[in-house]
């Protein structure tokens, strides 16, 4: 199945341990073994292997005056995770920090990722996204 298949979104909650609950369409997409780390706008970026070693390719691929605090931002936060057999991975205290994830987590398919957001967070970004913004893309896009 391609990786470019993570989309929708679902929500739902960390428990006591850290651990959180992935949608099986997602997890068949990952697979058992997932590559996390800080990502952009408040969020936590999850990668399955073979997408977490496109995106440090992608990484080292640049120069090291281009690449290196982008290198340093993800891999220095990044874990490693084994999906369990109730479909849940653990996140570590320190992305939760970095992020501000508590309880309620919105898990965000985004074609090659997954994201997980703070609830309230994603709700305020996916309200404020303006359709000029997508339409400029689109249009670059050719549509």
């Amino acid at each position: 199945m391609a990786e470019h298949n993570l989309i929708g979104n679902y929500q739902h909650t960390i428990d006591a341990k850290g651990r959180l609950f992935l949608p099986a369409k997602q997890r068949e997409i990952l697979g058992s073994r997932v590559y996390m780390t800080r990502g952009l706008d408040d969020c936590i970026f999850v990668f399955s292997e073979s997408g977490w070693n496109s995106f440090i390719d992608g990484l080292s691929q640049l120069s090291l005056a281009k690449s290196r605090l982008a290198a340093r931002y993800f891999s220095g936060n990044a874990a490693v995770a084994e999906i369990d057999g109730q479909g849940r991975i653990g996140i570590p205290q320190n992305l939760r920090k970095l992020v501000g994830l508590n309880k309620d987590v919105t898990v965000v398919g985004v074609l090659d990722r997954v994201e997980l957001w703070d609830t309230a967070k994603w709700e305020s970004f996916n309200g404020d996204v303006s359709n000029d913004a997508v339409s400029e893309v689109l249009e670059e896009l050719g549509f």
